[in-house]
């Protein structure tokens, strides 16, 4: 055996030793023998039996088993991330106090708001929408002709000075209207009165808003009042009645332009609230009964005392189609009469002149009208009206010229 070997068993050797100790000790300690435990007991003695000898059991060995101590592994306590949580807490007070009343208070509104009760009145001549691009704010004119104004039949385009942007719309269908779709708070209508102008109605979301009467005297371009609607889109239309004033000539209706009012970001439109009268007891009079009284007078009919008529009129012929009757257009040789209204007794005649103007005068009591016999036309004159001139313009259309009336 060399060398190496001989120390190669020496080291495993010394290494061994601590095996065989441990296993020594353990062989030592089962050869330990066991440890009893005795537990005494207590004998009770009794007197009324006679004393004899008590059998004592002898203690008994149990054996007691040894526990080794056991590793045990506990887990690790991970920490756990809470979540920072807001908590609210109200605390809500009511107190009761018989006779104390405390005032509302108005929430302020930011300092760059505007409030008005009703939009503002247009003063013309507003912005034309068709030459502006949308959104609208503030007044705006759609005018007759406007894309956005849709006619249910086509309306005849008429051209005139005084009117919206020198042009309007008229139709004599009283089964055609105006509808119109627009947005905005405020609603103004620009329309066309004359002497054969009927009565329309104003309708905004099916809903009749106002009834026009567009009879007139003079030709004019009036509007209407401003009508004040909830913020939001809404539906116009303006439809023909059929109806007339009585001293008008006819029942056409005529559209000159459409005015919207819409508010921006800055202005708010608060109406103010609707004030209910309460009502107050009043004192009744005292009733009385008329037992005997004085016989009543007869009423006498007093006798009308004759006043002077004086009424002139204008015929001719709208060669231009202007609406009014120029230095040139007026046809003579026109037979007009003043007729007693009831009998139809004439009561003065005239011819008209080169200018198509005739004069009468008559002094009478009785109701008078004037009629013109070759066209058909009569014209009442009003009772509040006999002491004053009266005067009438009839216009013909440009096919009747003055070479074709006899």
């Amino acid at each position: 055996m060399s060398r190496f070997q001989r120390t190669t068993l020496l080291l495993l050797a010394l290494l061994c030793l601590p095996i065989w100790a441990v296993l020594a000790y353990s062989i030592f300690q089962l050869n330990v023998p066991e440890k009893l435990t005795i537990l005494p007991t207590l004998a009770i003695l009794t007197t009324d039996a006679p004393m004899r000898p008590t059998r004592t059991p002898l203690p008994t060995a149990s054996p007691t088993t040894l526990t080794m101590p056991t590793l045990t592994v506990e887990p690790t306590l991970v920490p756990t991330v809470v979540m920072p949580t807001l908590a609210t807490r109200v605390l809500e007070i009511y107190a009761v106090m018989p006779g104390v009343v405390m005032p509302p208070t108005a929430t302020p509104y930011p300092a760059n708001v505007t409030v008005i009760p009703a939009p503002p009145n247009p003063y013309e001549p507003l912005p034309d929408a068709t030459r502006l691009p949308p959104p609208y704010f503030g007044w705006t004119s759609f005018e007759s002709d406007n894309p956005n104004v849709i006619y249910t039949t086509r309306w005849e385009r008429r051209l005139h000075e005084n009117a919206s942007r020198g042009q309007y719309h008229r139709t004599e269908d009283v089964y055609s209207s105006v509808v119109f779709a627009f947005e905005g708070e405020g609603l103004r209508i620009r329309y066309v009165v004359a002497r054969n102008m009927g009565i329309f109605h104003v309708v905004v979301d099916g809903v009749v808003i106002d009834t026009i009467d567009a009879y007139a005297d003079e030709l004019a371009f009036p509007g209407t009042r401003v009508y004040m609607v909830t913020s939001g889109t809404h539906l116009l239309e303006l439809r023909p009645t059929g109806q007339k004033n009585s001293r008008s000539e006819g029942i056409t209706v005529a559209l000159d332009a459409i005015q919207i009012w819409r508010s921006n970001g800055h202005t708010l439109v608060i109406p103010p609230p609707d004030e209910t009268q309460t009502p107050t007891p009043e004192p009744q009079p005292a009733a009385f009964e008329l037992v005997s009284a004085p016989p009543t007078m007869q009423a006498t009919a007093t006798v009308i005392a004759p006043v002077t008529i004086n009424a002139s009129i204008v015929i001719g012929y709208d060669e231009n189609g202007n609406r009014a009757i120029d230095p040139a257009e007026g046809v003579a040789g026109i037979s007009v009469r003043l007729v007693e209204v009831g009998t139809n007794r004439a009561l003065a005649l005239a011819f008209t002149d080169s200018s198509g103007y005739a004069q009468l005068q008559v002094v009478s009591t009785a109701d008078v009208r004037l009629v013109v016999p070759y066209f058909g036309k009569v014209y009442p004159i009003p009772a509040g009206r006999r002491a004053a001139d009266v005067r009438f313009t009839l216009l013909l259309a440009p096919g009747n010229q003055p070479g074709l009336i006899p």
